[in-house]
């Protein structure tokens, strides 16, 4: 078998497994894949110079698209720059497929130029590891669950282009073959079983965006206590206006120090909220359930759990709720005083996410990183929720973040994206993707605060913090950006000029942070 004919056999399989985007980082080993790919104008190709981005760019696609996506390198350690995605798509378990070209295998362990072991290179990090070549070309996706990426190696051997392009046939819907439907883990008698003997305090993560509606019909029919976080793109649905603890936080541990709920039901991914590790030794004895979208139960201890969403529209329930009302008072009451302080403070960090929150209604929203992400729970609007809202945190890091954004980016709607200064230094390549967009609307906000402040009041030591003095409007510059620079957020009256692509660099009041925090501490205390 030719180089091309592999490269063809592979490429087809992926197509016929139902891959209809491919990230490209185009180099020598992977030519006889490249030419077929330029040849192939049915199928949406983006090109990446620089593989660690064009992985999570990978996952934001298939964030955005639900279908599988290949990402093409070359060999060497551009094999290796794969891995922080292929983590990230591991706990998120996005079906992401990682195709690497590699050298012919007799130059294994040899130290040959760009020759290094790539077979087994991502270890836990993928279903499966297939190692191709012209003797060993087998190739089916059949039998896979698609709970972890898959690794497809496939070693060319010189010369390299060795024939004519062979064309790629795209199969109908009929064809196609389909990825199999996750089984549940758990039961729905489990499930009935557990909400029917418990009274249980719901937290609902992120969410596929084919599960919203599912979910929040059950929210309205059940009527427990829920805590939406951000990203589960239900926070401030009016629907659950009457339920949703909309105080923060701390008011789940009042509603548990109460004895209120008695246990926690999640619902999407694992909470991003402190209270979800406090699970693991505050409220270690807490009855848990999780129903989410893949395996992972997001604690080390024993939990019942079921991957399926869908088995929320199947649910009976009878649960009297009677505290709701006494929880509702307190909870309203506690969220104005909230509010009279990110209007009292409006340039500290949290009153700067309260009034950019207010221009995002309808809109798509990536939260980033841990800051924006807990701020925007902590201090967003209920009152103008976005359409959509994500974020990468199946692993929980910081890599990435605006390649993933860039990926999900919705062409019809207005896309924000708010990140963490050391974030933004973390993906400054993010950018390059941008020409090859369908997308009109991209703005991304970088809450520049000169370093890590989320360890500030975790540690107290300024080596945690990685101190700078780094401005943002180079960044926006090399790439062709528009920049502005905000230390006030404009009033929601005021219509903005943005151009299509903006960065805005927004510069907290760090004393006005630091006195609504002082207050806003003060407000728990009982």
């Amino acid at each position: 078998m030719t180089n091309m004919e592999l490269a063809a056999k592979v490429i087809q399989e992926l197509v016929h497994t139902g891959v209809r985007e491919f990230i490209l980082c185009a180099g020598a080993r992977n030519s006889p894949m490249v030419h077929i790919l330029d040849e192939c104008k049915n199928l949406k190709v983006y090109s990446f110079f620089e593989e660690r981005s064009a992985g999570f760019f990978a996952l934001g696609r298939i964030a955005s698209t639900r279908r599988p996506v290949a990402i093409i390198t070359t060999s060497g350690t551009a094999v290796a720059e794969l891995l922080p995605a292929a983590v990230e798509g591991t706990y998120s378990s996005l079906p992401l497929i990682l195709v690497t070209a590699d050298r012919p295998k007799h130059y294994r362990g040899s130290g040959a130029p760009q020759t290094i072991e790539q077979v087994g290179i991502f270890s836990y990090y993928n279903e499966v590891a297939l190692d191709l070549d012209s003797e060993n070309s087998h190739l089916s996706f059949k039998s896979l669950s698609w709970k972890k990426p898959v690794h497809v190696n496939v070693s060319f051997e010189e010369p390299l282009i060795d024939g004519p392009v062979p064309a790629i046939h795209i199969p109908s819907v009929s064809e196609r073959t389909k990825l199999p439907a996750q089984i549940p883990l758990g039961t729905l008698k489990e499930m009935e079983d557990f909400i029917n003997s418990h009274k249980p305090l719901v937290i609902v993560g992120i969410l596929p965006e084919k599960a919203y509606g599912t979910v929040l019909e059950f929210l309205k029919q059940y009527k427990a206590p829920v805590y939406c976080e951000g990203i589960s793109s239900l926070r401030g649905h009016p629907d659950i206006k009457d339920v949703e603890i909309r105080s923060g936080e701390k008011m789940i541990h009042r509603i548990l120090g109460m004895g209120v709920c008695d246990s926690i039901l999640r619902i999407g991914g694992v909470p991003t909220a402190r209270v979800w590790r406090d699970l693991e030794d505050k409220y270690k004895d807490l009855p848990v359930f999780s129903v989410s979208f893949n395996h992972y139960t997001g604690l080390s201890r024993p939990v019942q759990h079921c991957n399926s969403l869908d088995l929320l529209s199947q649910v009976e329930f009878n649960y009297p709720h009677h505290e709701n009302v006494k929880i509702n008072i307190e909870d309203s009451a506690r969220a104005s005083q909230i509010r009279q302080l990110l209007e009292k403070y409006p340039d500290s960090e949290q009153g700067q996410i309260y009034a950019l929150s207010k221009r995002m209604k309808g809109a798509s929203v990536y939260l980033g990183n841990s800051l924006p992400i807990r701020e925007w729970d902590s201090s967003s609007s209920h009152d103008f929720p976005p359409a959509r809202v994500a974020a990468n945190r199946g692993a929980n890091g910081i890599d990435g973040q605006i390649s993933t954004f860039l990926g999900w980016a919705h062409p019809e709607l207005e896309n924000w994206c708010l990140v963490g200064d050391l974030t933004a230094l973390y993906d400054l390549s993010s950018l390059w993707a941008t020409s090859q967009l369908d997308v009109k609307k991209l703005r991304i906000v970088v809450i520049n605060n000169g370093g890590g402040q989320i360890f500030h009041r975790m540690f107290k030591k300024e080596i945690f913090i990685n101190k700078h003095q780094i401005s943002f409007d180079s960044w926006a510059k090399m790439w062709n950006w528009s920049y502005q620079k905000w230390h006030t957020i404009p009033d929601e009256a005021v219509t903005l000029d943005f151009a299509d692509h903006q960065i805005i660099e927004l510069c907290p009041n760090w004393e006005h942070t630091q006195e609504f925090w002082k207050e806003y501490d003060s407000l728990w205390k009982e």
